[in-house]
């Protein structure tokens, strides 16, 4: 089957489908804390109308498949601007060369936002570890959570 794919920035009227989506990324995360509604739909919201923010979608025929938000700042350790990641989910039925795409868009804009690097995080998936090392992005660290309570 083939999909008519478009990668483009989120508009308001579409902050639920967004959230949809991140509720989607947070159920098959393993992500150990409720999701909150309210909560994500204040970040989706702030990511689609902030400019200096970024919130892409992948829109398969009407429909959105695929989010990537993400924003910059100057890192606490060097005065560059990084620009980081926050959310990136692709449906599972639609992860061909798409999420690629989005990876590129995302690259461009943080390149016009002067950053010097863009970071992506992944949640412990080889498959995720390959698609990035393709994409030209480099492990740097390994992030440990510990619950407390």
């Amino acid at each position: 089957m083939t999909w008519a794919a478009v990668v483009r920035p989120a508009r308001p009227d579409e902050r639920f489908a967004v959230l949809a989506l991140c509720r989607d990324f947070h159920t098959a995360s393993g992500i150990p804390f409720a999701f909150d509604p309210a909560h994500a739909s204040r970040a989706a919201q702030d990511h689609i109308e902030d400019p200096r923010k970024l919130c892409l979608i992948l829109e398969v025929n009407g429909a959105l498949r695929g989010v990537l938000a993400a924003s910059a700042a100057i890192s606490p350790l060097a005065p560059v601007r990084i620009a980081q990641e926050l959310v990136f989910w692709v449906d599972p039925a639609h992860r061909g060369r798409a999420p690629l795409r989005m990876v590129r868009a995302y690259e461009e804009w943080a390149r016009a936002e002067g950053c010097a690097a863009a970071g992506l995080s992944g949640l412990n998936d080889p498959r995720v570890a390959r698609f990035f090392g393709a994409a030209g992005f480099a492990l740097t660290e390994n992030k440990f959570l510990k619950i407390l309570g």
